[in-house]
């Protein structure tokens, strides 16, 4: 649920943004900016709470995990914009749909797993 809200965030400030004349790529990386915010304290808050990782440890990871997501968005972004077959916000939305998968993957089996249980 944490992912979904936080990639609603991403996608609807990113919509505003677009609607107030920002360009594409501009209005992406701010809207990363704040879900990634919301994404990160949800997921340690609720998501992976019952991970019993250190936040540093968990922020440097999800962080990374965030960085790699953004790049392929964005890089998804700008080829669904050169295509020209979708909107600017339809093409905002596909970029950022696709890639919320992955990042939510990374986060919980890596950026939030927790130390290893002895057998």
């Amino acid at each position: 649920m944490v992912g979904l809200f936080a990639t609603i965030v991403h996608m609807m400030i990113g919509f505003l943004l677009i609607q107030a004349n920002w360009q594409p790529v501009m209005a992406n990386l701010l809207a990363f900016t704040i879900a990634f915010v919301v994404s990160f304290i949800g997921h340690l808050g609720f998501s992976f709470a019952d991970q019993e990782v250190s936040l540093s440890n968990a922020l440097w990871k999800f962080a990374l995990v965030a960085l790699i997501g953004f790049a392929g968005n964005e890089v998804l972004l700008i080829v669904l914009l050169s295509v020209g077959n979708q909107t600017e916000v339809m093409s905002l939305w596909t970029s950022t749909g696709c890639i919320a998968f992955l990042t939510f993957a990374l986060s919980k089996f890596w950026a939030f797993r927790g130390p290893a249980q002895p057998r």
